[in-house]
């Protein structure tokens, strides 16, 4: 069609107004930068190879190189490993939750590749963790081919190997799909992994509370505790990713969002610092010995700082102070919180693994003084081999994260919102 040649033409944008449409439509440069920084790289195969001389002792000596034994057979690798559950698990129910249950906020759609590519790579984690701690790493298949259904732990690889097929599914259908019916198909995963994700976190929780020689564990209380601490620790990673990955900061919804998570964030570190209260005062009241001394030991003793000072301080009242205090707490201080949050929560499930096992050298002394060996120890210390082998499974999903950022570019979208969280 011919046009029309006394039609004005439009008057060309100032700098002004280039700088600022710029600005609204760039993605988040410096976080982007950050994440392909070569500088990323190097530290993250550093810390690969630094690990991998503990895997190496690891798959050589057996588990001769921990410090685990008869009395404390759990240890750091298991604490890591249910961190990381609660973490990756957590972060999903909560996106799952508000994007696509309640629609509360559909503009965190934006970032679901980006959130899933996360949770894989915490997932990689979990398992070299717990696979590590496992007497033989290479027979895990075994439960896969013939479990036996009356062990909650058959149920729990079952539960997580179904929750990974789940989430690469998401993955893939968020990065690649276009076609109607597979999105719709990746709608339908979304709600599938709400009570998937809630019953893997209870079933870890149930494997601690039907230990019976572990009175501190047992009761009905600990897989709720465990969904809860799952909820904050998530909301705190999907608020993180929120606020340093969305690709369009200057967007109004972007700041309304962000508040609103730093608001959610406030309220289940309380709710979490009130049900830790409850279920404190809960193991306190019987006055049973190895309830109340294990909980004697996580805030009194050897390494009271892990709860006082890395969990409280910096974990629970610094993050509510930056989130509380000020009127409107900008992004930036919100994602500080958050980030605080992530970083120092390790310590919960530390203070729940490992106490409620060194409690048997006080209530059962003469036991634990009765015999000797280099098993029946009933202190524990992680060693040099088991932080290394940690080291190794961080560094190697950091890399499995980067490699998806930067090679795949599973980055948050910059389009508008898509149609299937707001159907």
């Amino acid at each position: 069609m011919a046009t029309n040649k006394n039609t004005p033409k439009a008057a060309p944008e100032t700098k002004e107004e280039v700088s600022v449409k710029a600005a609204e439509t760039a993605p988040s440069r410096k976080a982007y930068a950050l994440a392909a920084s070569p500088i990323l790289w190097v530290v993250s195969i550093v810390a690969l190879l630094i690990g991998a001389f503990g895997l190496y002792q690891r798959l050589t000596e057996g588990m001769r190189t921990t410090a685990l034994g008869a009395y404390v057979p759990w240890g750091l690798w298991v604490a890591s490993y249910e961190y990381l559950v609660w973490l990756e698990i957590g972060s999903l129910i909560v996106f799952t939750l508000l994007v696509y249950v309640f629609k509360t906020h559909p503009i965190l759609h934006k970032m679901a590749v980006t959130i899933y590519l996360t949770a894989l790579a915490i997932l990689a984690m979990a398992l070299i963790l717990i696979g590590l701690d496992l007497g033989h790493p290479f027979r895990f298949w075994h439960v896969l081919v013939s479990p036996q259904w009356n062990s909650l732990l058959a149920w729990m690889i079952w539960a997580h190997m179904i929750y990974m097929v789940v989430l690469l599914g998401k993955l893939l259908i968020e990065a690649y799909a276009r076609s109607e019916s597979l999105k719709r198909i990746g709608v339908i995963l979304s709600y599938v992994s709400v009570p998937l994700g809630i019953a893997l976190v209870a079933i870890a929780g149930s494997v601690f509370g039907v230990v019976i020689g572990r009175p501190a564990w047992q009761g009905n209380g600990l897989p709720l505790y465990f969904l809860v601490s799952s909820m904050v620790v998530g909301t705190g990673l999907l608020t993180f990713l929120f606020v340093w990955f969305y690709p369009n900061k200057e967007e109004s919804e972007y700041l309304a969002t962000a508040r609103w998570m730093g608001k959610l964030l406030l309220g289940l570190l309380m709710a979490g610092l009130v049900a830790s209260a409850l279920g404190g005062m809960v193991l306190l009241y019987p006055g049973i010995p190895a309830q109340a001394e294990a909980l004697r030991l996580a805030l009194f003793g050897p390494f009271w700082w892990v709860y006082w000072i890395l969990h409280i301080g910096f974990g629970v009242v610094l993050p509510i102070l930056m989130l509380l205090l000020p009127r409107n707490p900008s992004p930036r201080l919100i994602g500080i919180a958050a980030g605080l949050l992530i970083v120092t929560f390790i310590a919960v499930p530390l203070n729940i693994v490992i106490p409620s096992q060194l409690v048997i050298g006080v209530v059962e002394a003469d036991l634990v003084n009765a015999f000797h060996g280099p098993t029946l120890n009933a202190g524990y210390f992680p060693t040099t081999s088991e932080w290394l082998v940690t080291l190794f499974a961080m560094a190697f999903g950091f890399l499995v994260f980067l490699f998806g950022f930067t090679v795949l570019r599973l980055r948050p979208r910059d389009e508008s919102t898509s149609k299937e969280a707001v159907k």
